[in-house]
């Protein structure tokens, strides 16, 4: 038994308080970087300033390629979950108590399931175009989804009602969501080479980053206390953004990079990856700007997402090519690699907060859940 939840607008009734990471913050040691034109304008009300960037810092050199040797780790398929008419799943993602899961489906609806198989609920989209994005709160109250019509949908987890609607006139369709500064702001990235910005508690814009010489920003990801924001760009760079400031903290590139499609933090927000399109996962130390790892996929046809286990000892990618990759963060070794059954590339990958159980995005609409332990010696 499921709800299907139909659209309407509510008023979010109460502030959220702002929780920022204030100590051991690996951001905070990262030496500032002077870039041309990343400067922000006074935000006027009918049109939100916009931050733009101009030259970058050049990449480092990789240290070592993986992968060496296959650990012993024993995926198992533990479920496939899909509904009729379902066309391809684009992102999934946890809710923090991990007895959820939010599946953004190209057919429009996100769908939310527990972790008995069951589907909980249904949220449609009015107009959509493909639901590309999906994120949970820091509170587990609300489910933000992006849409490629160019809208951002809020839903309320408690009443099950659409609590707000984000449109975004000229962002071209948005490919993801993610929360900044405790859940006050919501970003989103855009199809214009924009990142753009809402007040959660007010339902206003906040601004945006503009990031010329890049068609499109493929993903966003929030660092711890949603200080720090990175987002995954056409033109082959991620970038970092204070949230607090609007001021850009850091650019990363890999070596010969095709455009990054995805990107996450490590637990405490000490290390970055970032999914590319060349084939390859690439590892950043946060604080340094030093490239710690390039993470080659044999028979790629690009890397789609990435997701840190909840201790950040593996590093999940999920491939164009039907596989999901299981990286020793550590080692820089492949500790495995697998596909389900028919599949048609994998988009997105999430792990579970206890970090035994791996989400993974079908382009066939199925979302698979894997189990993973170690094989018996």
């Amino acid at each position: 038994m499921h709800s299907t939840i139909s659209a309407g607008l509510y008023p979010i009734a109460q502030e959220r308080a702002v929780s920022v990471t204030e100590s051991n913050d690996p951001v905070s040691a990262m030496a500032a970087v002077t870039v041309a034109g990343a400067t922000m304008e006074a935000a006027e009300a009918k049109e939100p300033a916009e931050v733009g960037v101009g030259d970058v810092p050049r990449s480092a050199d990789p240290e070592r390629i993986g992968p060496s040797r296959l650990l012993s780790l024993h995926p198992v398929l533990a479920a496939a979950l899909a509904v009729p008419g379902c066309r391809a799943v684009y992102a999934v993602t946890f809710g923090l108590d991990g007895d959820v899961l939010a599946a953004a489906d190209g057919n429009g609806f996100t769908y939310l399931w527990d972790m008995a198989g069951g589907l909980a609920a249904t949220f449609a989209h009015p107009g959509s175009r493909g639901v590309i994005g999906v994120s949970f709160d820091p509170d587990n109250e609300l489910l933000a989804a992006a849409d490629a019509n160019g809208r951002a949908y809020l839903w309320d987890l408690i009443s099950g009602d659409l609590a707000r609607t984000f449109v975004s006139r000229r962002s071209g369709g948005l490919n993801g969501v993610a929360f900044g500064l405790g859940g006050d702001l919501l970003a989103a990235a855009g199809g214009d080479g924009r990142v753009h910005l809402w007040d959660v508690v007010s339902g206003q814009p906040a601004g945006s980053f503009v990031i010329p010489g890049s068609p499109t920003v493929y993903a966003v990801a929030s660092g711890p206390g949603g200080q720090i924001l990175a987002a995954a760009c056409g033109n082959g760079w991620v970038y970092l953004w204070d949230m607090s400031t609007h001021q850009l903290a850091g650019a990363f590139a890999g070596p010969g990079s095709q455009g990054v499609n995805g990107v996450a933090f490590g637990p405490g927000g000490a290390m970055l990856a970032a999914a590319d399109g060349n084939g390859q996962v690439y590892l950043w130390d946060v604080a340094s700007g030093k490239l710690t790892g390039a993470f080659p996929h044999p028979g790629s046809q690009g890397v789609n997402g990435v997701a840190f286990a909840p201790d950040g000892a593996m590093l999940a990618a999920a491939d164009g090519n039907g596989q999901v990759y299981l990286w020793d963060t550590a080692g820089g070794q492949l500790a495995g690699a697998f596909a389900a059954p028919g599949s048609r590339g994998v988009n997105a990958v999430a792990f579970a907060p206890g970090g035994d159980l791996l989400a993974a995005a079908d382009g066939n609409g199925s979302t698979y859940l894997w189990q993973l332990s170690p094989s018996a010696p």
